[in-house]
């Protein structure tokens, strides 16, 4: 094992101080929609989420900040009715973490006619994940000004309504995309944001050929993971702070207990997250596509999601396993620690 992939081997969230296994709850695609950002909200209040990120171009990005809001007073004033189960989990009751979700994908840009005509569609909107990850293989160092500047519009949409993110990801998994990749330490560095998702995934095979059978979706696994894992060890080198495991990057919208189950089995000590889609239950015309080239293909699976992040089974299978809710914050709160050392 080379020096690099050794210390790759080691992510920051098993080695940052942060004692026993804590574990991360995230959902994507705040501000979809009204239905996904109510669906959301409620798994904060009436489930176990502890964190989300927000689509800064999203239809209903706005509203989604007014929940987000509220949210956090209720969290402040311990008025959530999942408190219970919550203090079983050890949560420390921190205000839950809202990062970035960025987005090349779908809808507009926010740089508008600045943003190259070359990676939109004849509409003027995102063209989808497969044909920005073929124009940006293709050509990518050539619009890296223009998508620096759409990234950064993106993180100050949070700043500009006094939100510092308390991380980023990115909107199906764009930011594994090299030209994407090489933009994140700057922007990380520019707006203070210390932690990242890095989505190299263990147990693929497990959990979607042997437990689901489902090759088309296992071969893709693995060329997320080849990418995530040069991901993994450019950004543990510059020394950017990450969970020890992620999980759900192959299981959008059909994450039951069960397969969570084996998520936990293979998690080690440290901070896990698991990458969630939940959202209120939608009518098959949700799924169309309604609002300037936005569509959710997981407008039907979302409830299930949601299902089981309220339910007491998912309180008593971490209650059993000894697993607390923890927060990504913890991971930059230690790294500052550390560093102070």
């Amino acid at each position: 094992m080379t020096p690099a992939i050794a210390s790759a081997a080691r992510p920051v969230g098993a080695t940052s101080g942060i004692a026993g296994r804590s574990l991360i709850l995230h959902a994507d695609d705040f501000g979809m929609n009204e239905v996904v950002s109510r669906g959301i909200i409620h798994g904060f209040t009436h489930g176990l989420l502890t964190s989300t990120s927000i689509l800064a171009n999203g239809p209903a990005r706005e509203f989604a900040l007014s929940q987000w809001r509220d949210l956090q007073a209720r969290l402040a004033s311990r008025d959530l009715p999942a408190f219970e189960n919550r203090r079983r989990l050890h949560d420390s009751f921190a205000p839950f973490d809202l990062g970035i979700h960025l987005n090349l994908t779908e809808g507009r840009p926010l740089t508008a006619d600045r943003y190259p005509d070359q990676l939109l569609d004849r509409q003027g909107r995102f063209p989808g994940v497969l044909a920005v990850a073929r124009r940006l293989f293709h050509s990518g160092r050539r619009y890296r000004d223009a998508l620096e500047r759409e990234l950064s519009a993106q993180i100050e949409f949070l700043l500009n309504r006094g939100i510092s993110p308390a991380h980023l990801n990115a909107h199906q998994y764009i930011d594994m995309l090299p030209a994407v990749a090489d933009l994140l330490p700057d922007l990380l560095r520019r707006y203070a944001i210390r932690v990242i998702r890095i989505p190299w995934e263990t147990r693929l095979t497990h959990t979607t050929l042997v437990r689901r059978f489902e090759p088309a979706n296992w071969a893709v696994g693995q060329i997320k993971r080849l990418f995530a894992f040069r991901h993994l060890i450019e950004m543990t080198r510059r020394g950017l702070a990450h969970p020890a495991r992620y999980f759900g990057t192959c299981h959008a919208g059909r994450i039951d207990l069960d397969l969570l189950g084996d998520f936990l089995d293979a998690a080690g000590t440290g901070l896990t997250e698991i990458g969630m889609h939940p959202g209120c239950a939608a009518s098959g015309t949700v799924a169309a596509r309604s609002h300037d080239g936005w569509y959710d293909p997981l407008a039907l699976q979302r409830h299930g999601e949601l299902s089981l992040l309220t339910s007491d089974d998912l309180v008593q299978l971490l209650e059993s396993r000894q697993i607390r809710l923890g927060r990504l914050s913890e991971l930059s709160a230690s790294r500052r620690l550390a560093v102070a050392a």
